[in-house]
């Protein structure tokens, strides 16, 4: 099987769960057996161009590099990025697409490919299919409970746009939800982001739930992982260093928990320098708190890193679509404490191998760590849960993908192939968002500063 595999980024241009989803998933196919392909963007200077690279696992990398893109102008070099796509897709001639993220790519490229004979398996990696902004969360922070039908969109995040955002994303709400619905299969990593796509209008019974796989060597030795080393509480956060990852709260929770000393340890990615500064600032201000960042990581080193590490934070102040860092936690027998905020319940057991406290509160989570900081059996219950959790492999994940291509690829010359009347009406609601401003130039730099300064996911 030819599988084409769709990214809005690929290392090294980025470190975030959907670049490394599809890297992981890439070398998975490749090892049994299948032919693998991946597009991604590289925003730049220039125009877009097409440059291919071979992988050293002898993988074709199609990288559309140059040009710069905003949720505003999501179609900006719109004719250049498709007819690089085009020419991926004739050259490598995929059996299925996988589309794990369009941003920065045209939308298009679906029913181009689903005309070229391909099947279409969409993975909603988070929210961007309905949300602009990707995270369900508003410029002013607070969280939207979806577009409705593009009028969320126009009275808050693009009300700038005077009398035309109505319109604008009414279109645009329209377009994407039509264009879900032309996918064979659907994927997500969790039954919130099912559920939520389901009243968005996707139909159900293409969706496959799939929990994300863990890339943690099955022979670590738990026994060393998890257990305290000194009298010091030890945490850790792992992933994109930004405010909606909400590293901020555990400093503030911390601040008023006052449990003594503590180390902090912070990895991943730090591309909001302000962000990163702020941290350092409250850090300092709360006694016996000692703030390591450690940089970007590559999951298999997660045993050594997170050696003496006695709970994973997950702190989210935006719903998580599939997280996949507390189930990388409880593989290596540590407990997690996550926020309530989309699917991160769902990745953990309640005070069983975990604890879960409100999105956004910071003093619920200094409850949490004042009470697991004065009684260690409680530490010491979850520990025991979180070892004896059963973890997805990312070969167990990668196994069920495969088994999704060729649902997909049954699909093919059913009831669930495109009609052309449904052709010709995509065509043409592109044709409209076009007019309406999408394939312009950048437009607000505020929005354009924010996408490229934090990561995706």
């Amino acid at each position: 099987m030819r599988v084409l595999l769709i990214a809005h980024r690929y290392p090294p241009d980025g470190f975030g769960g959907v670049e490394r989803y599809t890297q992981t998933l890439a070398t998975e196919l490749r090892e049994r057996g299948e032919e693998v392909a991946i597009v991604a963007r590289q925003q730049g200077a220039g125009l877009p161009e097409l440059v291919r690279e071979r992988l050293h696992d002898g993988a074709t990398l199609y990288r559309i590099v140059g040009g710069t893109v905003s949720p505003s102008h999501f179609l900006s070099h719109h004719d250049r990025i498709l007819q690089s796509f085009t020419h991926a897709l004739v050259e490598f001639s995929p059996d299925v697409l996988h589309v794990n993220h369009l941003w920065g790519l045209v939308p298009d490229l679906i029913p181009v490919a689903r005309r070229w004979g391909a099947a279409v398996v969409v993975s909603l990696h988070d929210f961007f299919f309905m949300c602009p902004l990707v995270h369900l969360q508003k410029q002013d922070g607070t969280l939207c409970e979806g577009p409705d039908g593009g009028r969320e969109c126009a009275s808050t995040c693009f009300q700038a746009e005077g009398d035309q955002a109505t319109a604008r994303w009414a279109l645009r709400t329209a377009y994407f939800r039509r264009l879900l619905g032309t996918a064979h299969r659907i994927v997500t990593y969790s039954e919130f982001v099912a559920s939520s796509f389901e009243r968005y209008g996707a139909i159900r019974e293409r969706i496959r739930i799939i929990p994300n796989g863990v890339s943690v060597d099955p022979d670590t030795p738990l026994s060393t992982l998890g257990e305290p080393v000194s009298e010091t509480l030890r945490l850790a956060f792992c992933g994109a260093v930004v405010r909606h990852k909400g590293v901020h709260l555990i400093v503030e929770a911390l601040e008023v928990a006052k449990v003594g000393p503590v180390n902090l340890l912070v990895l991943g990615a730090t591309p909001d320098v302000t962000y990163l500064e702020d941290l350092r600032a409250r850090a300092s201000a709360v006694p016996g708190l000692k703030l390591e960042f450690g940089g970007p990581y590559d999951p298999k080193e997660m045993p050594d890193l997170l050696r003496g590490v006695q709970y994973v934070v997950v702190p989210s102040v935006v719903p998580e679509a599939g997280p996949i860092v507390p189930r990388e936690a409880l593989a290596l027998g540590i407990p997690a404490i996550v926020s309530s905020a989309g699917a991160l319940p769902e990745a953990i057991q309640d005070g069983e191998s975990g604890l879960v406290f409100p999105a956004g509160r910071a003093g619920a989570l200094a409850g949490i760590l004042r009470r697991l900081s004065r009684h260690p059996s409680v530490g010491e219950r979850l520990r025991q849960g979180a070892r004896s959790t059963a973890s997805w492999t990312v070969s167990s994940h990668a196994s069920q993908i495969r088994m999704i291509y060729d649902e997909a690829m049954a699909a093919i010359g059913t009831a669930e192939s495109l009609p052309d009347g449904d052709s010709a009406e995509l065509a043409a609601l592109l044709e409209s968002l076009k007019a309406l401003g999408f394939e312009g130039p950048g437009r607000p730099q505020d929005l354009s500063r924010r996408w490229r300064s934090e990561s995706l996911v």
